[in-house]
């Protein structure tokens, strides 16, 4: 095992699991990408390379403050860095997102500024930009729903990883919609290494914005920002089918996922696994291989009411 010096050093390299036990009837290969390895999940990838970027390109001044508007893990990543680079961070987030967020960002030393949770990150976003025109120098907006850094991040770390482990035979990648850094870079990858790859997508049923319906409430935190980014923009064509997912279903497998497969984690993961569940369905998925990403942990959404409810507990005197 590795010895490190900074704790950038341990972002990537995840490793892959199979996903034998919960879809004992697949037609196809579900494969996991545990993006949750990371020091905090998948969106480390990202903030380090467009904080390293910015530096070197003097964007990003030495001693400005971090701000970005974030539903949870951008600004968990972000806030992590900071500290470990001492750089002070401000994030904008909708008051919706859970406690543990809140609490993790404040134990890194990041100052949270909370937003209408009716206006999802589309509102956060709005007032981080505001903020930040005012500071000028002083602060340096990743600006993460348009900046191409992010989707780069995982063309060259994220897709080529899951290449090598998969030997090339990846079929189809299923990646959900928030900022799209990750849909954007893992397509663009992926096509250029074989672009009959199917590249699916998944939104919030609740607020389909991608599909061009109506912003509206749902509860799959780290998806469906209330509006399409510029890195969607970028990658559109690269789409080959976009599934809406409902909170109920999205819950449902995330909690299968913990008790049969022993993997706690995020609502977003489970809802990526109900789309790889449709998919291997189908006839023509049979003996082909499907990549989902494991976002996260499921311990930053213990609070989010009936995900993982403690209903099996009892006293003994």
């Amino acid at each position: 095992m590795d010895i490190v010096d900074d704790i950038r050093d341990l972002i990537g390299r995840t490793p892959m699991l199979r996903c034998n036990k919960l879809f004992p009837d697949s037609k196809a290969e579900i494969l996991l990408k545990l993006e949750s390895a990371n020091p905090m999940s998948v969106k480390d990838r990202p903030v380090r390379h467009m904080i390293t970027k910015a530096l070197a390109d003097g964007r990003l001044k030495p001693g400005a403050e971090l701000v970005e508007a974030s539903s949870g893990n951008t600004a968990i990543a972000i806030a992590m860095i900071g500290a470990a680079m001492g750089f002070p961070v401000r994030i904008f987030m909708s008051e919706l997102c859970g406690v543990e967020r809140f609490q993790i960002l404040n134990a890194f030393g990041a100052l949270v500024v909370l937003t209408p949770g009716v206006e999802h990150t589309k509102g956060a976003r709005a007032r981080a930009i505001e903020y930040c025109k005012i500071k000028g120098e002083a602060a340096y907006f990743f600006n993460q729903h348009s900046n191409p850094d992010n989707g780069e991040a995982h063309e060259l770390t994220t897709g080529p990883e899951m290449w090598e482990q998969t030997g090339g035979k990846l079929h189809t990648m299923v990646v959900g919609l928030g900022t799209s850094g990750t849909f954007e870079g893992l397509s663009r990858f992926f096509k250029s290494k074989n672009p009959d790859i199917r590249i699916v997508g998944f939104e919030p049923a609740g607020s389909p914005v991608y599909s061009g319906g109506q912003m509206g409430k749902h509860r799959l935190i780290g998806i469906g920002p209330g509006f399409v980014t510029e890195n969607f923009e970028r990658a559109r064509a690269r789409m080959h089918e976009l599934f809406h997912v409902t909170d109920e279903d999205a819950f449902a497998t995330t909690q299968r996922l913990a008790r049969v497969e022993g993997v706690l984690a995020g609502v977003t993961s489970g809802a990526g696994l109900w789309v790889a569940e449709q998919l291997s369905q189908r006839p023509e998925y049979e003996g082909k291989m499907i990549g989902c990403l494991i976002c996260d942990s499921g311990e930053r959404y213990l609070s989010v009411d009936g995900l993982f409810p403690a209903n099996n507990v009892v006293h003994q005197d």
